[in-house]
Protein backbone atom coordinates (compact mmCIF):
# COMPACT_ATOMS: atom_id res chain seq x y z
CA UNK A 1 0.00 0.00 0.00
CA UNK A 2 2.56 2.55 0.95
CA UNK A 3 4.66 1.59 -2.69
CA UNK A 4 1.09 2.49 -4.22
CA UNK A 5 0.61 5.58 -2.56
CA UNK A 6 4.50 6.79 -3.29
CA UNK A 7 3.87 5.53 -7.18
CA UNK A 8 0.42 7.93 -6.92
CA UNK A 9 2.50 10.52 -5.75
CA UNK A 10 5.17 11.03 -8.34
CA UNK A 11 2.85 10.10 -11.02
CA UNK A 12 0.46 12.84 -9.77
CA UNK A 13 3.33 15.41 -9.39
CA UNK A 14 4.75 14.74 -13.02
CA UNK A 15 1.07 15.42 -14.56
CA UNK A 16 1.06 18.32 -12.62
CA UNK A 17 4.32 19.78 -13.84
CA UNK A 18 3.71 18.94 -17.16
CA UNK A 19 -0.08 20.70 -16.43
CA UNK A 20 0.89 23.79 -14.92
CA UNK A 21 2.39 25.71 -18.38
CA UNK A 22 -0.87 24.85 -20.35
CA UNK A 23 -3.16 25.67 -17.47
CA UNK A 24 -1.63 29.16 -17.38
CA UNK A 25 -1.72 29.69 -21.07
CA UNK A 26 -4.99 28.35 -21.72
CA UNK A 27 -6.77 30.25 -18.28
CA UNK A 28 -5.53 34.38 -19.52
CA UNK A 29 -4.87 33.87 -22.63
CA UNK A 30 -7.54 31.58 -24.11
CA UNK A 31 -4.89 29.55 -26.26
CA UNK A 32 -5.23 25.95 -26.36
CA UNK A 33 -2.01 25.23 -27.25
CA UNK A 34 -1.52 22.13 -28.08
CA UNK A 35 2.29 22.59 -29.47
CA UNK A 36 2.77 22.31 -25.39
CA UNK A 37 4.05 18.97 -25.54
CA UNK A 38 6.26 19.44 -28.34
CA UNK A 39 8.08 22.11 -26.14
CA UNK A 40 7.91 19.74 -23.53
CA UNK A 41 10.43 17.65 -25.52
CA UNK A 42 12.51 20.22 -26.53
CA UNK A 43 12.94 21.48 -23.54
CA UNK A 44 14.49 17.12 -22.87
CA UNK A 45 16.36 17.76 -26.26
CA UNK A 46 17.82 20.92 -25.17
CA UNK A 47 19.33 18.82 -22.41
CA UNK A 48 20.28 16.03 -24.64
CA UNK A 49 22.19 18.62 -26.88
CA UNK A 50 23.98 20.61 -24.19
CA UNK A 51 25.35 17.34 -22.88
CA UNK A 52 26.62 15.68 -25.80
CA UNK A 53 30.08 15.59 -24.89
CA UNK A 54 30.28 17.97 -22.09
CA UNK A 55 29.81 16.74 -18.26
CA UNK A 56 26.60 19.80 -17.03
CA UNK A 57 25.42 19.43 -14.38
CA UNK A 58 21.16 19.63 -14.13
CA UNK A 59 22.14 23.37 -12.10
CA UNK A 60 23.05 24.53 -15.38
CA UNK A 61 20.93 22.53 -18.06
CA UNK A 62 17.92 22.91 -16.02
CA UNK A 63 17.88 27.27 -16.32
CA UNK A 64 19.22 26.38 -20.43
CA UNK A 65 16.04 23.98 -21.24
CA UNK A 66 13.68 26.11 -19.54
CA UNK A 67 14.63 29.47 -21.27
CA UNK A 68 14.67 27.76 -24.39
CA UNK A 69 11.10 26.38 -23.80
CA UNK A 70 10.01 29.73 -22.54
CA UNK A 71 11.95 31.88 -26.19
CA UNK A 72 9.94 28.81 -28.10
CA UNK A 73 6.60 29.79 -26.41
CA UNK A 74 7.49 33.40 -27.29
CA UNK A 75 7.87 33.31 -30.61
CA UNK A 76 4.72 31.13 -31.37
CA UNK A 77 2.95 33.52 -29.53
CA UNK A 78 4.42 36.49 -31.16
CA UNK A 79 4.17 34.47 -34.99
CA UNK A 80 1.17 32.70 -35.19
CA UNK A 81 -1.13 32.91 -31.88
CA UNK A 82 -0.87 36.85 -31.27
CA UNK A 83 -1.92 38.20 -35.22
CA UNK A 84 -4.50 35.69 -35.38
CA UNK A 85 -6.26 36.70 -31.97
CA UNK A 86 -5.43 40.20 -33.36
CA UNK A 87 -7.53 39.57 -36.69
CA UNK A 88 -10.34 37.56 -35.29
CA UNK A 89 -10.54 38.78 -31.82
CA UNK A 90 -14.28 38.30 -31.42
CA UNK A 91 -14.31 35.07 -33.47
CA UNK A 92 -14.88 31.64 -32.61
CA UNK A 93 -13.05 31.41 -35.97
CA UNK A 94 -10.02 32.95 -34.18
CA UNK A 95 -10.06 29.96 -31.84
CA UNK A 96 -10.07 27.48 -34.25
CA UNK A 97 -7.12 28.80 -36.04
CA UNK A 98 -4.88 29.41 -33.10
CA UNK A 99 -6.18 25.53 -32.69
CA UNK A 100 -4.67 24.87 -36.16
CA UNK A 101 -1.83 26.81 -35.98
CA UNK A 102 -0.10 24.97 -32.66
CA UNK A 103 -0.75 22.07 -34.23
CA UNK A 104 1.44 22.85 -37.30
CA UNK A 105 3.93 24.34 -34.82
CA UNK A 106 3.92 21.05 -32.82
CA UNK A 107 4.79 19.32 -35.78
CA UNK A 108 7.23 21.47 -36.74
CA UNK A 109 8.88 21.34 -33.45
CA UNK A 110 8.74 17.41 -33.25
CA UNK A 111 10.43 16.93 -36.92
CA UNK A 112 13.21 18.84 -35.39
CA UNK A 113 13.12 16.63 -32.59
CA UNK A 114 13.58 13.71 -34.99
CA UNK A 115 16.38 15.02 -36.64
CA UNK A 116 18.04 15.76 -33.77
CA UNK A 117 17.65 12.02 -32.37
CA UNK A 118 18.17 10.35 -35.30
CA UNK A 119 14.31 9.41 -35.13
CA UNK A 120 15.31 7.16 -32.36
CA UNK A 121 14.55 7.81 -28.84
CA UNK A 122 17.90 8.59 -27.23
CA UNK A 123 19.09 9.16 -23.33
CA UNK A 124 20.95 11.84 -20.98
CA UNK A 125 24.31 10.99 -19.60
CA UNK A 126 24.42 10.06 -15.74
CA UNK A 127 26.40 12.61 -15.09
CA UNK A 128 23.77 15.07 -15.68
CA UNK A 129 21.63 13.64 -12.63
CA UNK A 130 23.27 11.00 -10.49
CA UNK A 131 19.81 9.03 -9.56
CA UNK A 132 19.73 6.70 -7.06
CA UNK A 133 16.65 4.98 -5.12
CA UNK A 134 16.49 5.51 -1.48
CA UNK A 135 13.58 4.53 0.75
CA UNK A 136 10.84 6.65 2.51
CA UNK A 137 8.18 5.65 4.13
CA UNK A 138 8.87 2.20 3.91
CA UNK A 139 8.45 2.59 0.08
CA UNK A 140 11.19 2.63 -2.80
CA UNK A 141 11.96 6.47 -4.76
CA UNK A 142 14.35 7.78 -6.85
CA UNK A 143 16.15 11.37 -5.77
CA UNK A 144 14.87 12.14 -9.38
CA UNK A 145 11.15 11.50 -8.27
CA UNK A 146 11.16 13.44 -5.24
CA UNK A 147 12.97 16.51 -6.96
CA UNK A 148 9.89 16.10 -9.02
CA UNK A 149 7.20 15.98 -6.43
CA UNK A 150 9.18 18.61 -5.13
CA UNK A 151 9.44 20.94 -7.58
CA UNK A 152 5.54 20.23 -8.42
CA UNK A 153 3.92 21.13 -5.58
CA UNK A 154 6.47 24.04 -5.17
CA UNK A 155 5.18 25.70 -8.49
CA UNK A 156 1.85 25.35 -7.70
CA UNK A 157 2.24 27.00 -4.42
CA UNK A 158 4.34 29.60 -5.93
CA UNK A 159 1.92 30.08 -9.24
CA UNK A 160 -0.93 30.21 -7.21
CA UNK A 161 0.66 33.01 -5.47
CA UNK A 162 1.52 35.26 -8.16
CA UNK A 163 -1.88 34.77 -9.72
CA UNK A 164 -3.87 35.74 -6.67
CA UNK A 165 -1.95 37.70 -4.30
CA UNK A 166 0.51 39.96 -6.74
CA UNK A 167 0.07 43.01 -9.58
CA UNK A 168 0.90 40.87 -12.34
CA UNK A 169 -1.48 38.21 -11.29
CA UNK A 170 -4.43 40.48 -10.72
CA UNK A 171 -3.85 41.94 -14.25
CA UNK A 172 -3.36 38.20 -15.47
CA UNK A 173 -7.27 37.57 -13.99
CA UNK A 174 -8.36 40.84 -15.44
CA UNK A 175 -7.23 40.30 -18.48
CA UNK A 176 -9.14 36.57 -18.83
CA UNK A 177 -12.17 38.08 -17.79
CA UNK A 178 -12.31 41.40 -20.07
CA UNK A 179 -9.17 42.03 -22.40
CA UNK A 180 -10.37 45.44 -23.39
CA UNK A 181 -11.46 46.70 -19.86
CA UNK A 182 -7.64 45.51 -19.15
CA UNK A 183 -6.50 47.36 -21.22
CA UNK A 184 -8.04 50.68 -20.02
CA UNK A 185 -7.11 50.00 -16.96
CA UNK A 186 -3.63 50.11 -17.77
CA UNK A 187 -2.44 46.43 -18.56
CA UNK A 188 -0.72 45.93 -21.50
CA UNK A 189 -1.69 43.21 -23.54
CA UNK A 190 1.19 42.35 -25.84
CA UNK A 191 3.89 42.45 -22.54
CA UNK A 192 1.13 40.24 -20.55
CA UNK A 193 1.18 37.64 -23.12
CA UNK A 194 4.74 37.73 -23.81
CA UNK A 195 5.41 37.01 -20.17
CA UNK A 196 2.04 34.18 -20.05
CA UNK A 197 3.83 32.19 -22.91
CA UNK A 198 7.25 32.41 -21.63
CA UNK A 199 6.37 31.36 -18.06
CA UNK A 200 4.38 28.57 -19.88
CA UNK A 201 6.84 27.08 -22.18
CA UNK A 202 10.10 27.70 -19.29
CA UNK A 203 7.57 25.25 -17.06
CA UNK A 204 7.26 23.29 -19.78
CA UNK A 205 10.26 22.60 -20.86
CA UNK A 206 11.89 22.26 -17.25
CA UNK A 207 9.00 19.41 -16.88
CA UNK A 208 10.81 17.54 -19.97
CA UNK A 209 14.14 17.86 -18.39
CA UNK A 210 13.27 16.30 -15.09
CA UNK A 211 10.54 13.65 -16.68
CA UNK A 212 13.50 12.34 -19.70
CA UNK A 213 15.78 11.64 -16.68
CA UNK A 214 13.09 10.05 -14.27
CA UNK A 215 11.93 7.92 -17.76
CA UNK A 216 15.43 7.96 -19.12
CA UNK A 217 13.98 8.64 -22.25
CA UNK A 218 14.57 11.41 -25.16
CA UNK A 219 12.07 10.93 -27.80
CA UNK A 220 10.26 13.68 -30.10
CA UNK A 221 7.22 12.11 -29.35
CA UNK A 222 7.66 12.10 -25.59
CA UNK A 223 4.83 14.48 -25.01
CA UNK A 224 1.93 13.06 -26.71
CA UNK A 225 0.22 10.93 -24.08
CA UNK A 226 1.03 13.65 -21.29
CA UNK A 227 -0.66 16.23 -23.80
CA UNK A 228 -3.99 14.00 -23.70
CA UNK A 229 -3.65 13.81 -19.73
CA UNK A 230 -3.00 17.67 -19.42
CA UNK A 231 -6.00 18.57 -20.85
CA UNK A 232 -8.29 15.91 -19.31
CA UNK A 233 -6.98 17.43 -15.71
CA UNK A 234 -7.88 21.27 -16.84
CA UNK A 235 -10.98 20.11 -17.74
CA UNK A 236 -11.46 18.19 -14.46
CA UNK A 237 -10.55 21.27 -12.54
CA UNK A 238 -11.96 23.68 -14.54
CA UNK A 239 -9.74 26.05 -17.16
CA UNK A 240 -7.64 28.07 -14.83
CA UNK A 241 -7.60 26.83 -11.69
CA UNK A 242 -4.35 26.33 -10.11
CA UNK A 243 -5.56 24.05 -6.95
CA UNK A 244 -7.93 22.46 -9.33
CA UNK A 245 -5.11 21.24 -11.26
CA UNK A 246 -3.35 20.10 -8.99
CA UNK A 247 -6.33 17.89 -6.89
CA UNK A 248 -7.15 16.58 -10.81
CA UNK A 249 -3.82 15.64 -11.23
CA UNK A 250 -3.39 13.23 -8.50
CA UNK A 251 -7.47 12.44 -8.87
CA UNK A 252 -6.28 11.10 -12.10
CA UNK A 253 -3.39 9.00 -11.24
CA UNK A 254 -5.13 7.77 -8.44
CA UNK A 255 -7.40 6.14 -10.38
CA UNK A 256 -4.63 5.16 -13.63
CA UNK A 257 -2.57 3.84 -10.20
CA UNK A 258 -5.75 1.43 -8.83
CA UNK A 259 -6.94 0.25 -12.12
CA UNK A 260 -3.20 -0.88 -12.77
CA UNK A 261 -2.90 -2.86 -9.88
CA UNK A 262 -6.41 -4.27 -9.19
CA UNK A 263 -7.91 -4.35 -12.85
CA UNK A 264 -5.73 -4.32 -16.10
CA UNK A 265 -2.83 -2.02 -16.98
CA UNK A 266 -4.78 -2.01 -20.70
CA UNK A 267 -7.82 -0.45 -19.23
CA UNK A 268 -5.95 2.36 -17.67
CA UNK A 269 -6.71 5.44 -19.37
CA UNK A 270 -9.90 3.57 -20.49
CA UNK A 271 -11.62 3.80 -16.81
CA UNK A 272 -9.38 7.02 -16.08
CA UNK A 273 -11.20 8.85 -19.30
CA UNK A 274 -14.51 7.40 -18.68
CA UNK A 275 -14.59 8.78 -15.15
CA UNK A 276 -13.90 11.66 -16.69
CA UNK A 277 -16.99 11.83 -18.90
CA UNK A 278 -18.98 10.98 -15.86
CA UNK A 279 -17.52 14.19 -13.40
CA UNK A 280 -18.47 16.24 -16.57
CA UNK A 281 -21.76 15.45 -17.40
CA UNK A 282 -22.50 16.10 -13.47
CA UNK A 283 -20.69 19.18 -13.40
CA UNK A 284 -19.51 20.61 -17.01
CA UNK A 285 -17.31 23.01 -15.69
CA UNK A 286 -14.90 21.28 -14.11
CA UNK A 287 -14.89 20.43 -10.51
CA UNK A 288 -13.56 23.90 -8.81
CA UNK A 289 -14.77 26.72 -11.35
CA UNK A 290 -16.97 28.90 -9.92
CA UNK A 291 -16.76 31.86 -12.88
CA UNK A 292 -15.64 33.46 -15.99
CA UNK A 293 -13.60 35.65 -13.77
CA UNK A 294 -11.53 32.62 -11.50
CA UNK A 295 -10.08 31.60 -15.02
CA UNK A 296 -6.60 32.48 -13.70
Amino acid sequence: MGQQAANTIVLGSSYLLFTLGLSLSWGVLGVLNLAHGAIFMIGAIVAYQVTKGSDASLVVVLPVAAAAGGACAVILELVAYRPIRNRLRHSAEGDLRALIASVAAASILVAVGDEVTDRNPQSLPPSLFDVHTTTVLGAQVTNIQLLIVGLALALTLALAWVVHSTNAGRAMRAFAYDPATARLLGVSPERLSVATMFVSGAMAAAAGVLLAINLNLVSAYMGDGLLLKAFAIIILAGVGSIGGALVAAFLLAFVEIGVVEYVSSDLKDAVAFALIIVLLLLRPQGLFSRGAWQRA
